[in-house]
């Protein structure tokens, strides 16, 4: 791979300036979506408590390992992280409060399926310290429910909501997709009008995507089922953007629309290119100049945590992932120009872009300097704009957000 002229070839392994955000991966659920390519898994309840045990180990290890940095978000995704109970999500917490400096204001989210909870178990988890809750609706249809494998009903996916005002939560995302094939506009519009009509702090409305090797994407090989008819998607994104925008949401990511001071400051950290760890099965971690993920399996997850008691590895001259965890798949130290590539493409997803004075702290060089040709590239046939400030997509580009991010991978 090319480095770029004059610069280091690989990002530096320093402990990083912001705080480390940390997701927590719970890899169970009660049934797999048809569309779902997650790392997770039906039928291995019983593995729950001994996961909670090794997780609280692996959390414990990287808190030594990494000399306990600040952190600013926790989440806790799946999976059905809602398969946990309260207490066993206070557990883990406390682990993160004891192997991390966790901030006061941290933003905790935890995903959750319609299905699983009551106001109980969202009282526990308020009580535990979650802050957000984010859950997968994904339509507000009952055949288009039934057609994606979801377990709940759209009177199902309304009263958790509603239970999660009542246990006392004042910040909730609600997930939608976008584009099934022969979805109507009109049934879209419904869907996003009965959103609306709930209010959430925060929405995300992703357009359907086909992966190979789910049941959906097998259904479409064989020509069972069509594929999303991606003009059809277009004109669904645009409905969400002026329906939206009329209620007063910001849209500060390609798929993500907020109140103003609701955006979600856990994934900003991964659009910003930003240090995170991934704890869990399958979980992946971007941190001090590498990249790395653990074993996706949960049982071996869990034998391999089994004698686990921490590491000493704290602050080695050469810092290396391997070093520290037995439990990872696969690590690589991340060249610069890869490095750069990520905050690129990453970056543009976000409607202030990618800021030019952050770029050069990053890579000691102009953003122009570095990506010249396809910034006059994109500019000429509309999907960027170089402002003072920032580069960013314009509102074709949004649309078109794939053909700007491929200009932008290293040779």
């Amino acid at each position: 791979m090319k480095t770029l002229a004059g610069s280091r070839p690989q990002a530096q392994a320093v402990a990083p300036r912001d705080p480390l955000a940390l997701y927590l991966h719970v890899p169970f659920c009660q049934t797999k979506c048809h569309y779902c390519d997650f790392n997770s898994y039906r039928g291995l309840s019983s593995l729950i408590p001994p996961f909670v045990e090794a997780l609280g180990r692996e959390i414990n290890l990287w808190g030594e390992a990494t000399g306990h940095p600040p952190v600013g978000t926790v989440f806790f995704g799946g999976g059905t992280p809602s398969l946990l109970s309260g207490g066993q999500i206070g557990r883990l917490l406390d682990d993160c409060r004891r192997a991390f400096a966790i901030a006061p204001d941290a933003e905790v989210s935890m995903e959750a399926n319609p299905g699983t909870v009551d106001v109980q178990h969202l009282a526990t988890y308020r009580e535990a310290g979650v802050n957000r809750l984010s859950f997968g609706v994904q339509s507000l249809h009952d055949d288009e429910l039934t057609w994606l494998g979801r377990r709940h009903s759209a009177e199902e996916a309304r009263r958790a909501y509603r239970l999660g005002r009542s246990a006392g939560f004042d910040n909730i995302n609600l997930d939608f997709i976008l584009g099934l094939p022969g979805q109507p506009l009109a049934r879209w519009r419904a869907t996003l009008e009965g959103a609306l009509e709930l209010a959430p702090e925060h929405l995300s409305c992703y357009a359907l995507t086909v992966e190979e090797e789910t049941p959906l994407g097998k259904a479409v090989g064989l020509g069972r089922v069509s594929a999303p008819d991606s003009d059809a998607q277009a004109d669904m994104y645009l409905l969400a953007e002026e329906l939206l925008a009329k209620a007063g949401y910001e849209h500060y990511e390609v798929s993500n629309w907020a109140h103003p001071g609701r955006r979600c400051r856990h994934n900003l950290v991964y659009w910003r290119n930003g240090p995170y760890l991934g704890l869990g099965p399958g979980a992946h971690s971007h941190y001090r100049g590498w990249r790395f993920a653990v074993l996706k399996s949960p049982r071996q997850y869990i034998e391999r945590l089994s004698n686990v008691e921490g590491t000493k590895g704290a602050e080695t001259t050469v810092w290396d992932p391997h070093s520290i965890s037995p439990l990872l798949s696969e690590a690589e130290a991340v060249p610069l120009a890869t490095d750069l590539a990520d905050t690129m493409i990453m970056g543009l997803r976000l409607s202030e872009g990618v800021s030019l004075a952050d770029f050069r702290r990053r890579s000691g060089r102009d953003l122009v300097q570095v990506y010249g040709a396809q910034v006059a590239e994109l500019t000429a046939v509309g999907l960027v704009e170089l402002t003072p400030d920032a580069l960013r997509l314009t509102p074709r580009g949004r649309l078109l957000g794939n053909e700007a991010f491929v200009r932008f991978l290293p040779d």
